[in-house]
C-alpha cells in the first residue's frame, strides 16, 4: 500500500470491516466510486452465488482498494450492466474497466493488478511504495526531463506503448532534471545530458537491467523493445567504464567491466577484489587499508589486490547488493568465488590471503556482511 492518508484509511477499513461494502442503492455506489482513486464493484443479482463468493474472496486478498457489492436493479442500471459482472472504477486513464472472462478469484486479482495503476506512473516518493510493492516486477523507465523540448509528445508516445503491456510491464517515467532522482541516473550509468532515455529492469531475486538498441523513443520502437524482452531476445545490459591505460600500474589494480573476467578468473592468480561505490562512507574508511594491502602484495607472484567501482561497472559473474563487498577469486579452473566475512583490517586480510581464502571466509549459511545504510537498491 502507498503511504498517503487515503491508502492508510482504505487499509484500515479493509482490515476492520467487511471485505466488500454492500451497496443498497445507486447513491451508495456513487459515494463509494467517488471516495477513492480506484474502486472495485461486483454486480450480482444473487449475492450468495458462486461468482459472488469468488468476488468476495478476491476482495479479502486486496488491502488497499475499496470493494463494493450490490444486487440493486438501480445500481445495475446506473452503471449500464444487464448481467452479473465486475467493474474497476478509477480516476485516471480510461476511467473504468469491465471484467471479462471466467469469474474466479485468481482471474479477478490479475484483472485488478493489470488495471489498478495508471498506464504511466511518475516516480516520486509517494508513488515509490506502489511501484515496488506491486505484483508487476518488470518495469520500463523513461528518464524524461520535464524541461525538454517535445516533453508531452515523448510522454504520449510512452503512454501509447504502455497499453499493450498491461499486467506484464509497468511503465514509469522519471523527471531526470529533479535533484532527488540523480542517484537513480547514476545507478543506470546515465548522465543528465543523455536523457531522454529508456531502460528496462526486472526486480526478481536479482535486479537485471536492459537497454534498447535504438535511442528512438517512438511508440513503435518502445513496443518493439518490450516485445523482444518478453520473447527473451534481449541480453542484459552490463555497464562498463573504459579501461584506464594505467589500470595495472598501482599496487591496487583497477577493474572495469571490460577487463574483469580476464583478471578475476585468471587461473594462475589469486585475486582479492573490493567492489565499492565512490560515495560510500564505509568504502572511504576502507580505502587506506586496501591501499596498504595492495602495497603488501605489490610484487607477489600470484596474489592480486584489485578494486572495482560497481556503480559504473557490472559483471555477470557477481551481483553486488551492498558496499563495500569483498570477494576472493582463487587460482584454478573452477571459477570459484569466496565471500570475505572477516575483520576489515590489514591483519585480517593478510590472514585470509595467506590461508588461501579460508580464515575469514563466509560460511555458506552465513548472512552476507551487508551495510544496509549504504545499499544502492533502486528502492
Amino acid at each position: 500500500a502507498g503511504r498517503e492518508a487515503d491508502d492508510i484509511v482504505n487499509w484500515l477499513k479493509k482490515r476492520t470491516g467487511p471485505a466488500a461494502t454492500t451497496l443498497a442503492d445507486a447513491a451508495a455506489a456513487e459515494t463509494l466510486v467517488d471516495s477513492s482513486e480506484v474502486v472495485v464493484i461486483g454486480f450480482f443479482k444473487d449475492l450468495t452465488s458462486e461468482a459472488a463468493k469468488e468476488f468476495l474472496s478476491a476482495a479479502e486478498a486486496v488491502d488497499d482498494i475499496p470493494f463494493g457489492i450490490s444486487s440493486g436493479a438501480d445500481v445495475f442500471t446506473k452503471y449500464q450492466l444487464s448481467k452479473d459482472g465486475v467493474v474497476l472504477f478509477k480516476k485516471f486513464d480510461e476511467g473504468r474497466n469491465n471484467f471479462e472472462g471466467d469469474l474466479t478469484k485468481d482471474n479477478l486479482l490479475n484483472f485488478i493488478k493489470a488495471n489498478a495503476l495508471p498506464l504511466v506512473i511518475e516516480f516520486t516518493e509517494q508513488t515509490a511504495p506502489k511501484i515496488f510493492g506491486g505484483e508487476i516486477k518488470t518495469h520500463i523507465l523513461l528518464f524524461l526531463p520535464k524541461s525538454v523540448s517535445g516533453y508531452q509528445e515523448k510522454l504520449d508516445n510512452f503512454k501509447s506503448a504502455a497499453g499493450n503491456f498491461k499486467g506484464k510491464i509497468l511503465f514509469i517515467f522519471i523527471d531526470s532534471d529533479h535533484t532527488d532522482n540523480q542517484r537513480i541516473l547514476e545507478f543506470f550509468g546515465l548522465k543528465k545530458e543523455e536523457c531522454p532515455a529508456v531502460r528496462l529492469i526486472t526486480l526478481e531475486e536479482e535486479m537485471t537491467k536492459y537497454k534498447p538498441e535504438s535511442d528512438d523513443l517512438t511508440a513503435d520502437k518502445i513496443k518493439e523493445f518490450c516485445n523482444k524482452f518478453l520473447e527473451g531476445k534481449i541480453k542484459p545490459h552490463l555497464m562498463s567504464q573504459d579501461l584506464p591505460d594505467d589500470w595495472d600500474k598501482q599496487p591496487v589494480k583497477v577493474l572495469v567491466g571490460k577487463n574483469f573476467e580476464e583478471v578475476a578468473f585468471d587461473e594462475n592468480k589469486n585475486v582479492f577484489v573490493e567492489f565499492y561505490a565512490p560515495w560510500c562512507g564505509h568504502c572511504k574508511q576502507l580505502a587506506p587499508i586496501w591501499d596498504k594491502l595492495g602495497e603488501t602484495y605489490r610484487d607477489h607472484e600470484n596474489i592480486v589486490i584489485a578494486k572495482m567501482d560497481s556503480t559504473a561497472n557490472e559483471v555477470e559473474a557477481v551481483k553486488i547488493h551492498s558496499f563495500p563487498t569483498l570477494k576472493f577469486f582463487p587460482a584454478g579452473s573452477g571459477r570459484n568465488v569466496i565471500d570475505y566475512n572477516g575483520e576489515r583490517t590489514l591483519e585480517g586480510f593478510k590472514k585470509f590471503l595467506e590461508s588461501g581464502g579460508q580464515d575469514g571466509a563466509a560460511a555458506d549459511d552465513d548472512l552476507e556482511d551487508v551495510e544496509t545504510d549504504e545499499e544502492t537498491d533502486l528502492e
